[in-house]
């Protein structure tokens, strides 16, 4: 199994519009940053240029003692203890996914956490996707939570629940990257047990061969449906309780998908659960 398909998470943004939505995003980003010891930058997309009030954020030093990760009273300094480094930056710009994207031509991350506004019929079609835009034009990996979702990080406690875990696969794009990211993911979270259920979508005889990582703590199930793709992811996540989606991307293919936008791009306007997205590597 080739360390090129590690999970590797250095650097973590999360884009936030101090919304409570985007709040829940916040304690996701915080409890990987800490499970990978990577640094952390908040940045939040200032549509009127003025300065954010940063004491209407949660606070991270009371989040980190909140779940017995500090103590009470912590100093800033203790933060850096954990091996995280949290910074909080603010960026003008009218449009909030080109200042996102703007910033990232600049402060590249690893991984981008973010909550996402999910838009249907009419509206869907008029307004352009932030959250598929930000994904599509990106190279690292993208975690959305859909606003709702209380997601499957506690608020309270931190505490991760990953116990099911759903991973839509096929020959194109390459579903391997989506296979090991699950395994670093329940790894890093030091989740005791999750099943991870590999969703194949059409003729049963095109299920992708996979070599599956070996751990006492994941249990590998195989799924197949027919019917359309993104229906049947959906179905399926609603059907199993899932906790997480987990895909891989290659961005979009063809007119259709240029104009109802890619499959990532329709599951996480759709889903209920979070979503990650990871970008299919190239040889």
């Amino acid at each position: 199994m080739s360390d090129r398909y590690r999970l590797f998470v250095g650097r973590i943004l999360h884009p936030t519009d101090f919304s409570h939505g985007s709040d829940v995003a916040f304690v996701h980003a915080l409890r990987l940053a800490c499970a990978f010891k990577a640094n952390l930058a908040i940045l939040h997309v200032d549509r009127e240029a003025r300065h954010p009030d940063w004491d209407s954020y949660p606070s991270v030093r009371n989040t980190l003692c909140r779940w017995n990760l500090l103590p009470p009273g912590a100093a800033r300094s203790d933060v850096e203890k954990l091996g995280i480094e949290v910074s909080k930056s603010s960026v003008p710009d009218k449009n909030p996914a080109e200042g996102v994207l703007h910033y990232l031509q600049h402060h590249k991350a690893d991984l981008v956490v973010l909550a996402t506004h999910q838009r249907h019929g009419l509206d869907r079609w008029l307004h352009t996707s932030i959250s598929g835009k930000i994904n599509s034009d990106t190279d690292g990996a993208s975690l959305f939570i859909p606003y709702g979702s209380p997601g499957f990080v506690d608020e309270i406690t931190g505490a991760s629940q990953l116990k099911n875990i759903l991973i839509p696969v096929d020959q194109n794009p390459d579903s391997y990257p989506s296979i090991k990211v699950t395994s670093d993911l329940i790894r890093s979270l030091a989740i005791d047990f999750c099943e991870a259920r590999l969703l194949h979508v059409g003729d049963p005889a095109g299920q992708p061969a996979l070599t599956l990582p070996m751990a006492g703590n994941i249990e590998w199930k195989w799924r197949n449906r027919s019917g359309a793709v993104v229906s049947s992811i959906l179905e399926e996540a609603d059907e199993q309780g899932s906790d997480l989606i987990i895909l891989t991307t290659s961005g979009r293919h063809g007119f259709l998908d240029a104009v109802r936008g890619s499959t990532t791009e329709q599951v996480i306007e759709r889903a209920k659960c979070p979503i990650l997205a990871v970008h299919a590597w190239s040889e």
